[in-house]
């Protein structure tokens, strides 16, 4: 290779060119000057002509070309119309409390349906409402069939 004040008289204009063309180039990128267009000549654009589609229908197949049998088509399941029921709606209930007998089995707790305040004891039912388990702060009512738990009103 090269050595001593030889190669630094070689390499030192070569490095100096390469960063002063990287240099050009930035200051070029930011100059705010646009070039300018002398020659403007019209560009005459013809329609595109297009071609229509040809269009085709496919058949029935009547037997597997592979396999040489019949087609047999597939039978359509006949889906039993499922009738859904209504949503439940529930009449309006409020627990109020219990009145007497809060751990025993003669407990008489109070319960507003449908705006008229009802005592009831457990499996009593009132208006189709039946209670089937109650505590101090939250009872359990059966509607037709279904259940729905309430706590105590304030």
């Amino acid at each position: 290779m090269l050595k001593g004040k030889k190669a630094l008289y070689i390499l030192l204009p070569i490095v100096a060119f390469i960063w002063g063309a990287i240099i050009f180039q930035v200051v070029g990128a930011f100059t705010d000057e646009d070039p300018v267009v002398t020659d403007t000549t019209e560009v005459m654009v013809a329609p595109l002509e297009t071609k229509e589609r040809d269009t085709f229908t496919i058949g029935m197949i009547e037997r597997d070309p592979f396999l040489g049998t019949l087609y047999k088509p597939k039978k359509e399941k006949i889906s039993n119309s499922i009738i859904k029921k209504a949503p439940l709606i529930w009449p309006s209930i409020k627990y109020k409390g219990v009145v007497s007998g809060q751990n025993s089995k003669n407990a008489i707790y109070l319960i507003e349906i449908n705006g008229t305040d009802q005592l009831m004891k457990l499996r009593q039912t009132i208006s189709e409402v039946t209670l089937v388990k109650g505590l101090s702060k939250s009872i359990r009512l059966k509607y037709k069939g279904k259940t729905k738990d309430f706590k105590i009103a304030n």
